[in-house]
């Protein structure tokens, strides 16, 4: 008993030793860089701390007082979207710099950042600066890809993937989106009643905005069409319980969460523990998701193979099939893994972050009513009245300036990555604002999206000439960086952009440098072909609650907007899989 208490003494001796030797390491290179830094008797990084203190965060917010809490939030995931700019003015600048700090802990020594010199620097250097573990884990459950790998393999999967996306993947995703949004208002008019023949009232806007967007993904993605009405009809494949729309749709919203969790454990997910059916169907969900990417990959290389078929199709799929035939036996030739997981990342990362960003868009400009006025008047020119024509991408896309400038206000206040991280094996040195800095080995860099769109040096009062007559400058809402303003991205008539650019490392919706997110247009394309369609005949208004006014409205959307979690991407709380009495009712009122 006397040797097991000696044992045990000793390990908690030694972890205690361990922790703060480190932690005096960190806070002793802190003050050697000479950037202000903060410093945690914890490890912020710990998994245990980074699973307990997410959920506890609103029960720490109440309990603990404000000079507490306000420094403890930092070591909480998450932190970026809920403090904004706070850290940076409050701890930072009084130390002589409002752009970085440095977090000394237990753990590694961290980097916080929202200086656009030292975003662009790191974001350049891949071969410096790597991507963590964690990413593989969430994202490199059916492969390796373009996001989850680093040096030559990366290198590799880069060059062929950015070889894949071109104008014909554009054209099927904007003609997709077109198709898919039409289906999704077919569906919604049919609800029509005499009484409201002129508007649609619905709670799953943004559920149907997601069936859309997964529907869009899997055409591009995998030359798998499914019409809208014909989702709930379609059979599985002979064996599978799933079709690959259903296996699609579960693996893609479990990505930040339970999918991580190995597929035999799902299967035999205990009774007494709660989700047991929703676990189980996620573990057929991942067992048979990949069955399905194999039966449209191979469906796809016989195709390929008959000389009587028709030229390339025009979805990822057979463009990547395409460029590993043409380099097989090669190295730069795509293995049967790296084109598996690929696949997959074009879709899970797409599925989200467009899901996502429709619905803030959907939902600001319901709070903010008269953008949809400056949006119609495109709209209207870009799809004149009694033009029963479809939509044609390669004219629709170059000119829909102000949708792009709601897509990307929305991105700007909204991101759906609140943060990158980057890790550096070896001593590394950095340039920022304020000169050029020495980063030991083994640290982090974390640049924040959030703070840096809402830099204050850069984003104020830009495009003022291109506001509507009606904007408020007052400065009502606050300071203007913190405004929806999507007439900022207007550049004046006769400029060489029509689109703002913001200068290098101010923007990072889709990253920067050598790792920016290939989809990017594929992203502005689905999101403009979907709300060119929305706004085309209709407006879109929060239905009141009983007893609200206006102004209550536009108070409930405002903390909806605030109710926003950051998981893998952003997301506000409560809008998806809604029941008939949950979520958010929205209404579609034809235009006059």
């Amino acid at each position: 008993m006397e040797f097991s208490l000696a044992i045990a003494s000793a390990l908690v001796l030694f972890f205690v030793a361990k922790y703060t030797w480190r932690l005096f390491c960190n806070v002793s290179a802190a003050k050697s860089i000479g950037l202000p830094y903060l410093i945690y008797p914890i490890d912020p990084s710990n998994i245990i701390w980074l699973l307990v203190a997410v959920p506890l965060r609103p029960w720490l917010k109440r309990v603990l007082s404000t000079r507490i809490w306000n420094r403890l939030t930092l070591t909480i995931y998450g932190w970026d979207f809920f403090e904004k700019r706070r850290p940076f003015d409050e701890y930072a600048a009084p130390q002589g710099n409002s752009k970085s700090f440095l977090l000394a802990s237990c753990g590694q020594l961290e980097l916080w950042t929202a200086d656009p010199i030292v975003a662009t620097d790191v974001l350049r250097r891949t071969d410096d600066f790597k991507m963590p573990p964690l990413v593989g884990v969430l994202l490199g459950q059916f492969g390796h890809n373009v996001l989850t790998t680093n040096g030559q393999r990366w290198a590799k999967q880069r060059k062929v993937v950015a070889s894949v996306i071109n104008e014909r993947i554009s054209k099927t995703i904007f003609d997709a989106a077109i198709c898919q949004t039409t289906g999704m208002l077919d569906e919604l008019s049919s609800l029509e009643t005499e009484e409201k023949c002129y508007s649609i009232e619905t709670r799953r806007m943004f559920d149907m905005i997601k069936r859309i967007t997964i529907h869009v993904l899997s055409e591009a993605g995998m030359g798998a069409k499914t019409p809208w009405q014909q989702i709930d009809d379609r059979k599985a494949v002979s064996g599978l319980k799933l079709t690959y729309i259903e296996a699609c749709k579960i693996v893609m919203e479990s990505v930040t969460g339970p999918l991580i969790i190995p597929t035999h454990i799902l299967l035999n997910w205990p009774f007494w523990l709660p989700g047991r059916e929703f676990m189980k169907q996620l573990g057929v969900a991942k067992r048979e998701f990949p069955m399905h990417t194999e039966i449209l990959l191979d469906k796809e290389r016989r195709r390929i193979s008959d000389k009587n078929a028709a030229s390339e199709s025009s979805n990822i799929m057979s463009h990547l099939l395409h460029a590993s035939n043409e380099n097989s036996g090669q190295s730069t030739s795509l293995s049967k893994d790296e084109l598996s997981g690929n696949l997959f990342l074009f879709t899970a990362a797409g599925f989200e972050t467009t899901a996502n960003t429709l619905s803030y868009a959907i939902v600001l400009l319901a709070r903010y009513p008269k953008w949809q006025e400056w949006l119609f008047e495109e709209v209207d020119d870009l799809l004149p009245a009694g033009n029963s024509e479809n939509p044609e991408y390669s004219a629709i896309f170059p000119q829909a300036s102000r949708l792009m400038a709601v897509m990307l206000e929305t991105l700007r206040l909204y991101t759906p990555v609140v943060h990158v991280l980057r890790t550096n094996a070896k001593a590394q040195e950095i340039n920022t604002s304020e000169g050029i800095i020495a980063l030991p080995p083994k640290s982090s860099v974390i640049i924040n999206h959030i703070a840096l769109h809402l830099d204050p040096d850069i984003w104020p009062d830009i495009n003022r000439g291109s506001d509507p007559s009606w904007v408020n400058i007052d400065h009502e809402q606050g300071p203007d960086e913190f405004v929806f303003r999507p007439s900022r991205w207007i550049n004046p008539v006769g400029s060489p952009r029509r689109i703002y650019q913001p200068p290098k490392g101010c923007f990072l919706p889709w990253g920067q440098g050598p790792r920016v997110c290939p989809g990017q247009k594929m992203g502005q394309v689905e999101f403009i072909a979907v709300m060119l369609k929305l706004l085309q005949k209709h407006r879109i208004d929060a239905v009141p609650l009983k007893g609200e006014n206006s102004r209550d409205v536009e108070q409930r959307l405002d903390g909806l907007l605030r109710n926003s979690v950051p998981k893998m991407t952003l997301i506000m709380n409560g809008i998806y899989n809604v029941g008939a009495t949950g979520g958010v009712k929205m209404r579609l009122t034809k235009r006059k």
